[in-house]
């Protein structure tokens, strides 16, 4: 199967959906972006557990005051839909054991408190605070002369030349020249985690980008990040385009020395689908040693003509992942006393200090974290949200690379639970109060990263801000072919949004950014809004009935049949930019099944509770790798709530296959009331166990928690699969109870 576009976009980070944005919105241009995981939006999607969410990249940004060159683009691509809440006037603290520092949202201000501190260094703060603003114009005109006309490219490098030696040299350097004191270093060096090297290695070019961004304070999108890519997705879809999800990029192809389109791999249905796409431009959002080193032929002409720029990258080693504990809190920040600020807390003024600080966090003793507030920063009110990050290499995750993520082991839990346990200790010494609001929490890794976002070793920068890096053009050698994101712009949200302008600018020819910018400036919020696309499927529902207190089973209508493997789910639009997931429960006459829980009280809670027959969304389906795996061992089915339903159909093709007796099924609710299964008693296996845990048993249940029943379960670890699904506590309780008890095979797709 070929389809031609007009462009193709290789991930739908920011700078992706940037891209195809500006070529949709200001070209008219009909572009395709291709995203792997089954979120788009990159670094700004969000995950949910349970109601909750957390943004996974987006943790604050800068200039996004109204007028703002970056407000612009971001007005223009949402259609003027995206909306930013001011953080606290202190958005950020710096805590040390000597001091705790608080950053205003005023570059006068913060002056004057830094030499209120350090009133010998008075002449070298001021001289700084001149410096950042130098350096970052110096940033921003080698970033503007990659992407205009030869001749203005050629005279903003001349006026580039006065500042190279200060911006180019490293960022420790600048500082140990400039100040005496060693924590007033320190105390300036504090924000390196929003570039992600430590100041003996960053160019000083990235640092002063960096503090420049937020001089004068910093936003958050109401709502959360999320809402980023569905409000740029709609202008996409206006001019005829598509973003496309589970769908991985395999090759650019490329003929007679141009890039003419993309191979790929279609993973929405029950067996990947090998594609192709044509267009005459595509844009790559999957990072530059992706782009050059595994999607582009390294042999033949095309290798040699992008030798030099392989051997470059190459050149860049470095860079740092992160651990990010997620917390859920049982009340607001607010009742700790916190108004949103970010919380920048070490133990020693020693920035440097990785494989100290990377030891430390596997022995539960992290030395330098940062804490965000997300729902605080978005103005959510109903779920309290917090996160802690630590920066370490992924060399410490090596033993568990290439194992199943979800099922790693239990050595890997172990470990986590203990970096869990340090993260929270270190926030607690800053923030008293925190450790008790804790309700629920889970952890990520540099294997995570890499799992969901194709970042090499999972280095979510990409390439690593060194002074060298910024000697050379990374927007491509290749005709056809653009890079995009941060690895053509800077680090960061508002940098890799940059890289998609310059990506559609070169795209777009010598005058493209100024075609771009008539656009912008010219354009009217909401203009080119879409109303859907071919990727979202019209649905109606046609049929609704409550299952339990808090269980609705919804039916929608389609337009055309759906085929999908037991086990995946559907993306159901609940409200405006705002989608939930839900696994399939069947799909046959074009009618599709699905069962909402609505005892988180969220979007998806209300609109399944508010929705009547009639009532109209859309769909895009089907999603997802959860399987049943074939094999002769034993199948143990672990659900609460609507968890039950990807189980409904596996246990269905279990029985159409005569193989029920395979599979057992362990179901908990608070009380008999809770308890659907009656609905879909001709479907379940003949070893099927309630386990009630508020109320007296019914006859023949379990009086406990499903966790309970579980443990007196006997099973042999080499021939027993665990099928897991349900609130996100209960399947982090059942992981750790079956992997002490030795299990092997534990299969889970959390969304």
């Amino acid at each position: 199967m070929t389809e031609t576009w007009d462009a193709i976009v290789i991930g739908s980070g920011i700078g992706g959906l940037a891209a195809a944005g500006l070529l949709a919105g200001a070209a008219g241009k009909k572009v395709l972006v291709l995203e792997k995981h089954s979120e788009p939006g990159g670094l700004t999607h969000v995950f949910r557990r349970n109601g909750a969410s957390w943004d996974v990249g987006l943790h604050y940004v800068g200039e996004m005051g109204k007028g703002s060159l970056a407000r612009s683009f971001m007005d223009f691509l949402s259609g003027g839909r995206l909306r930013w809440n001011k953080m606290p006037e202190n958005f950020e603290r710096f805590v040390y054991p000597e001091l705790t520092f608080a950053v205003p949202s005023d570059p006068l201000e913060y002056r004057k408190r830094l030499i209120e501190l350090f009133p010998e260094e008075e002449e070298a703060i001021r001289r700084y605070f001149l410096d950042i603003r130098r350096v970052q114009r110096w940033g921003v005109l080698g970033f503007a002369s990659k992407f205009m006309s030869r001749l203005l490219g050629f005279f903003l490098k001349l006026g580039m030349i006065p500042g190279k030696s200060m911006a180019t040299k490293t960022t420790e350097a600048y500082l140990e020249e400039r100040f005496r004191s060693p924590m007033l270093r320190a105390l300036l060096a504090s924000q390196w985690g929003d570039y992600g090297l430590p100041p003996s290695l960053s160019a000083f070019v990235v640092h002063a980008m960096i503090v420049g961004h937020y001089l004068h304070g910093a936003w958050f999108p109401e709502g959360g990040a999320g809402r980023i890519a569905r409000s740029f997705e709609r202008g996409i879809e206006a001019r005829g385009g598509s973003v496309r999800v589970c769908q991985e990029v395999t090759a650019i192809v490329v003929e007679r020395g141009r890039a003419v389109g993309v191979r790929a791999l279609d993973r929405r249905g029950v067996e990947p689908l090998e594609v192709e796409y044509k267009a005459p431009v595509v844009i790559s959002d999957a990072g530059a040693r992706m782009t050059y080193e595994r999607l582009l032929p390294t042999d033949g002409a095309i290798g040699e003509k992008s030798a030099k720029l392989r051997s470059f990258i190459a050149g860049l080693e470095g860079g740092t992942s992160a651990v990010t504990l997620y917390l859920s809190l049982k009340e607001p920040v607010s009742t700790i006393g916190i108004e949103g600020e970010n919380f920048w807390i070490n133990t020693d003024g020693d920035q440097d200090s990785l494989d100290i600080q990377g030891r430390g966090i596997l022995e539960g003793r992290p030395s330098h974290i940062y804490v965000s507030f997300p729902s605080a920063k978005s103005g959510e009110k109903r779920f309290h949200t917090a996160e802690i990050i630590s920066f370490i290499d992924d060399t410490a995750f090596a033993a568990w690379k290439g194992k199943p993520t979800g099922n790693r082991g239990s050595g890997y839990s172990a470990l986590k639970e203990k970096i869990a346990d340090g993260l929270v200790d270190l926030a607690e010494t800053a923030i008293p109060g925190l450790k008790a609001l804790v309700s629920y929490r889970e952890l990520s890794t540099p294997l995570t990263v890499e799992h969901y976002t194709s970042h090499d070793r999972g280095r979510f920068y990409g390439l690593p801000a060194l002074p060298r890096r910024y000697e050379k053009d990374l927007l491509g050698p290749i005709k056809g072919l653009y890079l995009s994101g941060s690895d053509a712009g800077s680090l960061g949200i508002v940098g890799s949004l940059m890289g998609g302008v310059a990506a559609a600018s070169k795209a777009l020819g010598p005058i493209g950014f100024f075609r771009i910018m008539a656009a912008v400036q010219g354009g009217k919020p909401g203009a080119f809004l879409a109303t859907g696309s071919p990727e979202k499927k019209k649905a109606v529902l046609v049929a609704k009935r409550r299952l339990s207190p808090t269980i609705w089973e919804l039916r929608w209508k389609l337009d055309e049949p759906v085929d999908f493997a037991p086990g995946q789910f559907a993306r159901l639009r609940v409200a405006d930019e705002e989608w939930r997931d839900y696994s399939i429960v069947s799909a046959a006459d074009g009618e599709i099944t699905l069962l909402v829980d609505t005892r988180t009280g969220g979007t998806g809670s209300r609109f399944a509770e508010e929705a009547v027959v009639g009532t109209e969304s859309a769909l895009e389906l089907p999603l997802g790798s959860y399987r049943l795996h074939r094999n002769d061992r034993r199948r143990v089915f672990v659900a609460t709530g609507t968890g039950l339903a990807p189980f409904l159909p596996m246990l269905k093709e279990l029985r159409d296959k005569g193989e029920e007796g395979s599979a057992e099924l362990l179901f908990g609710c608070a009380t008999q009331a809770d308890n659907p299964l009656s609905r879909f008693a001709s479907i379940l296996p003949p070893t099927t166990l309630v386990c009630q845990s508020r109320d007296v048993p019914a006859s023949g249940a379990f009086g406990g928690r499903v966790t309970a029943a579980l443990k007196e379960l006997s099973f042999d670890p080499e021939k027993t699969d665990f099928y897991l699904c349900g609130s996100a506590s209960m399947v982090a309780d059942c992981r750790s109870l079956l992997e002490k008890e030795g299990a092997i095979y534990i299969h889970t797709e959390p969304y």
